[in-house]
């Protein structure tokens, strides 16, 4: 149980170190900088957002398991 419990923290890890070079890459280009690229990027985000959510749920749905709402 210690293993999964460190390898988590790793991966915790791991995802602020990509999000922070994602960042700050997003921040090197230009048009990612202005009014127009951020709309795009946040409805980018968005729409990968739910449709990752749909996914989850009807994988969940699929294989029996019950919902918060239930």
């Amino acid at each position: 149980m210690k293993k999964i419990i460190w390898m988590e923290m790793v991966l915790l890890g791991a995802s602020i170190l990509i999000f922070r070079s994602v960042w700050t890459l997003l921040d090197s280009i230009a048009w990612a900088k202005g009014k127009v690229g951020l709309t795009v990027l946040l409805v980018a985000g968005v729409l990968g957002a739910l449709v990752a959510l749909h996914s989850i749920e009807a994988l969940s749905r699929k294989n029996g398991e019950k919902g918060a709402d239930e």
